[in-house]
């Protein structure tokens, strides 16, 4: 007899498919909760990015509303004093000066630093160098090897004092190059000059307090007078002043910034009355020629900086070098007319500008800060 057939209890069926559906909503429920989670994921990054954009376009605008009030109160105190000499003059806090508010939420500091204080690099001679390195600690030797090759890098037609600044070593090397032939574009550009970067940068590529201290000494830009109410005593020593000399400014410096905040030199006469008749100042002048000012706005934990150099009309200039001989002719070919647009009497020429958002280490300096 065949075997007889087991029957499947109905409730048992029942449950198995109950099961079933209960597992593919369950897994239905997970795969929506997946999804839905990395949709919010993205999509919470996305606004995130978006927020960021937005505030650095707040930050950013507040940067630039900043400069043109500085640069305002830096032509109104030109206009009344015939000229701008010192910060005694009273804009080295422009912000205090025009009653500057910023957004609500925001921070805004300003430095100023007069680049005409300090030795005008791509007019500096060899004993001008020379004389710069050794007031900032080299010895006589190194400060001439120093001095000549960079006079061999800035310069295609200088003729060096030593073979060693000869500028062969460029061709021997690991991937041979050339002296640039111009004047340095940036400080890191003496990571590529011999003989310079085997004192002004260390095993790892750093720069040394050589270094450091150079750069805060030197400018990029191109003038030919160094401002006396500005100049760093190193400079000064560079520009062929004496140490007896050198004391008496750094003295009556001293003694202008504590009691008489109008005693800066408006003209060499000035000085020469303290310094001596016969002492040389062909050298020297009393007019800012160009001023670096560094505006940085603060909102939480996102800053953002502004940094330009800018110059009056007969102030400092950016060195130019002549095009090669095939550039110069496309030059000349003439271009199509363009519309004219009138041109605005501004006091002043912008010689660099750089703009960057950073998360900032250090609070905007306390001097110039308005919140």
């Amino acid at each position: 007899m065949p075997p007889a057939c087991t029957a499947i209890p109905r409730d048992h069926s029942r449950r198995r498919t109950a099961g079933s559906v209960i597992l593919l909503v369950l897994v239905t429920v997970l795969l929506a909760a997946f999804l839905l989670t990395k949709f919010v994921t993205r999509a919470g990054t996305e606004l995130l990015a978006d927020a960021r954009a937005g505030d650095r376009a707040r930050l950013r605008r507040e940067a630039y509303s900043a400069l043109e009030t500085t640069l305002a109160v830096l032509a109104d105190v030109r206009a009344i004093d015939h000229g701008l000499h010192s910060p005694m003059q009273g804009w080295d806090r422009p912000l205090d000066y025009a009653d500057y508010t910023p957004g609500a939420g925001l921070t805004v500091a300003v430095v100023i630093e007069d680049e005409s204080g300090k030795l005008s690099l791509p007019r500096a001679e060899l004993p001008a160098l020379k004389a710069l390195l050794v007031a900032l600690g080299m010895n006589q030797t190194d400060a001439a090897r120093v001095g000549d090759a960079l006079l061999v890098w800035m310069h295609a037609d200088y003729l060096p004092v030593s073979l060693e600044s000869d500028g062969s070593h460029y061709e021997r090397a690991a991937i041979p190059y050339e002296p640039a032939g111009r004047p340095l574009r940036s400080f890191g550009e003496l990571a590529a000059v011999e003989v310079v970067r085997d004192f002004f940068f260390d095993g790892t590529g750093r720069p040394t307090q050589m270094a450091r201290d150079f750069q805060a000494s030197v400018s990029l830009y191109s003038f030919d007078r160094v401002n006396l109410n500005a100049a760093l005593p190193v400079v000064l020593a560079a520009s062929g002043l004496g140490v007896g000399q050198i004391g008496a400014l750094t003295n009556h410096a001293r003694r202008q910034k504590a009691g008489n905040p109008t005693g800066y030199f408006r003209s060499t006469s000035d000085a020469a009355v303290l310094l001596g008749a016969n002492v040389p100042l062909e050298k020297f002048g009393t007019e800012v020629l160009a001023l670096h000012l560094t505006v940085t706005v603060q909102s939480g934990a996102m800053a953002y900086r502004l940094s330009a150099v800018v110059a009056p009309l007969a102030g400092a200039t950016l060195v130019t070098v002549p095009l090669p001989p095939t550039k110069a002719k496309e030059r000349e070919t003439p271009e199509p007319p363009i519309s004219v647009i009138k041109k605005l009497d501004y006091p002043f020429k912008v010689l660099e500008i750089r703009e960057d958002v950073e998360s900032p280490d250090t609070q905007p300096a306390d001097p110039a800060a308005h919140d």
